[in-house]
């Protein structure tokens, strides 16, 4: 490979990648086993684009690089407008649809479907259902996963059912992430960094950088995660 080609190939590949990691972040973070069949297509025609990208000659690059921007802007629009338009979301996503009633399959909305006993059994055994009997209601979302509502009889016991109350969990806070403090956090906390060092020396620990993570967990209280003997000997032995 000449010098030439190796530079044109190297920005061709670098544009895909800059303009990609830009237009991901504009579109959204959807994972992707909760991307609707629209969803899916587009990230499918994207990457497609990208690649004609990488693969052009230099003087087709520009053209090929307008046609991913183009499509990138109309999927952002659609985005736009069927978040303010139900009618328009349903047409393009289509809607939840009920395929158990009460422990009874609903075939016509299954024929409907497209969506055989098959899928339906391996789903819901997914979920930990053997017998559709035990199922109230079975509902295939847009994005073709079974979400499950068991009956009352098959449901699980809760600590509210024994009139066992608890405190709600908070959201995971953190303060300590590869031996560096999130002093942001540390302060939303009402924290101080000395607060922090006390209750690191109560656990023996007198470095920053001997903590993989801390933080404040579900139940309000500080948890320590300390790096293991070897690889904090090893970082000290490179330094």
């Amino acid at each position: 490979m000449e010098l030439q080609e190796l530079l044109r190939d190297t920005w061709q590949t670098s544009l895909v990648f800059v303009g990609l990691l830009i237009f991901t972040r504009i579109l959204g973070k959807t994972q992707v086993g909760q991307l609707t069949f629209y969803e899916y297509i587009s990230g499918i025609t994207i990457g497609s684009l990208a690649a004609n990208i990488a693969a052009a000659d230099v003087d087709k690059v520009w053209s090929h690089f307008y046609d991913l921007v183009l499509f990138v802007a109309l999927t952002y629009a659609v985005s736009v407008v069927t978040l303010k338009s139900r009618p328009l979301r349903k047409l393009m996503d289509g809607s939840p649809t009920i395929v158990i009633e009460n422990g009874s399959i609903v075939e016509e909305n299954m024929h409907n479907l497209r969506y055989d006993l098959d899928e339906l059994n391996g789903q819901l055994r997914e979920q930990g259902v053997l017998d559709p009997a035990e199922v109230q209601y079975a509902i295939l979302e847009t994005t073709g996963k079974l979400s499950v509502i068991k009956k009352t009889d098959y449901q699980p016991l809760t600590k509210s059912d024994f009139n066992i109350h608890l405190p709600d969990p908070v959201f995971p806070v953190e303060l300590i992430m590869d031996g560096v403090i999130i002093e942001r956090n540390l302060d939303r906390q009402n924290r101080s960094k000395a607060w922090l060092e006390q209750q690191l020396g109560e656990r023996s620990i007198h470095d920053i950088s001997e903590v993989t993570y801390a933080g404040i967990d579900s139940k309000g209280q500080l948890f320590v995660n300390r790096k293991t003997p070897s690889n904090y000997s090893n970082k000290n032995s490179d330094e």
